[in-house]
């Protein structure tokens, strides 16, 4: 049980450490997105999904600390875990490789490998 904790933890901090680092370059990515050719509503829409996706790190992070805390919630860390795992397979389909997709496959396959090590719920 301690492991199980230690490794949504661990993956929690990754991903609040991810997401806060994400919000530093969004001044970066705000600077290169006024300066180019797409229309404004596109790049507005880039920016809203830039802000989105730091907000998901962030606030999912101490929220997957806390469910793991609490009793019979194995089966909804392993539903929350489908968050970073979507968002890494997404982003080495339209990215590749780089350090936003290290930090949040880790991030993912600490939660998994936390939740699944959790008690599985007993019966009601």
């Amino acid at each position: 049980m301690k492991l199980a904790r230690l490794l949504v933890l661990l993956s929690a901090i990754a991903l609040f450490l991810g997401g806060i680092a994400h919000t530093f370059g969004y001044t970066k990515i705000s600077t290169i997105l006024a300066g180019s050719t797409l229309s404004p509503k596109i790049a507005d829409a880039l920016r809203c999904v830039w802000l989105v996706f730091t907000a998901e790190a962030v606030l999912l992070a101490p929220a997957l600390v806390w469910i793991s805390r609490r009793p019979g919630t194995r089966s909804l860390l392993l539903y929350l875990a489908l968050i970073p795992v979507v968002d890494a397979v997404l982003m080495y389909h339209f990215v590749g490789f780089f350090i936003g997709f290290y930090i949040v496959s880790a991030s993912a396959l600490l939660l998994l490998a936390g939740a699944w090590q959790l008690p599985r719920n007993q019966g009601v």
